[in-house]
């Protein structure tokens, strides 16, 4: 059985897809949004502290030792943009938009940060990120390494300044257990079939799960400014 190895560097495309308070996509206008314009992701797993118990006898030596074992809690996030997408924000915070008065569409040129509405927003994220010294395959198709985080909730704002400098957006937020990713609503994979067809994962996420990594040949996604309409299955 062959294994994929890679050599990675850079990061080529996100997405971020609204998911509901459960965990599960959400389709229709304004649900998935691509874009290149990020500065960086930062992903640390989170741990419980492990207990101990150790106890001596009476002579100094220890007598009982032991250790509870490893639990992962969820994966903290540190996301920086350097493009301010409205409908990008709305998605990964919930603030809510701003319109202007355009008649017979309004269009979307702001947001407001609302107590009652920010870190209310769920949604899952997605990385590709770059693979050095490969070649392409005979259909001409290059490789890269995919990273999922199906269900992501609890975002907070970090801070940014405006100077004489680039200004970025920064959060952090937690990906967790559970959700109803299951295989997912889009194509990320190449089958093992000649000639191969794009699907979605091969196996759905589990309850457990709260990261999913691949290298895939799957076209990256389109990156656009503003959120777009995710389709019914």
């Amino acid at each position: 059985m062959a294994v994929e190895c890679a050599t990675m560097s850079r990061g080529k495309m996100l997405r971020i897809t609204k998911l509901n308070e459960c965990g599960a996509v959400v389709t229709g206008p304004g649900s998935t949004v691509v874009a290149d314009a990020f500065v960086s992701g930062t992903f640390t797993p989170n741990y419980a502290e492990a207990q101990e118990i150790s106890i001596l006898n009476a002579n100094g030596a220890e007598c009982i030792s032991d250790r509870s074992a490893v639990a992962l809690r969820w994966v903290d996030i540190s996301l920086n943009v350097c493009t301010w997408d409205p409908t990008m924000i709305n998605l990964i915070t919930g603030d809510p938009l701003v319109l202007d008065d355009a008649a017979p569409t309004p269009n979307t040129v702001g947001w407001r940060l609302d107590a009652d509405l920010t870190g209310s927003a769920n949604f899952a994220l997605e990385f590709w990120s770059g693979i050095r010294g490969q070649s392409c395959d005979t259909e001409g198709n290059v490789k890269y390494g995919y990273w999922l985080f199906p269900w992501v909730k609890d975002a907070q704002w970090g801070e940014w300044s405006i100077q004489n400098d680039g200004i970025t957006a920064t959060w952090t937020a937690r990906a967790v257990f559970g959700g109803d990713w299951g295989v997912g609503p889009y194509d990320v994979r190449r089958d093992a079939t000649v000639p191969a067809t794009l699907e979605p994962l091969l196996t759905p996420i589990g309850a457990t799960q709260p990261m999913h990594y691949e290298v895939t040949s799957a076209p990256l996604p389109t990156p656009a400014c503003g959120a777009v309409t995710l389709p019914a299955p």
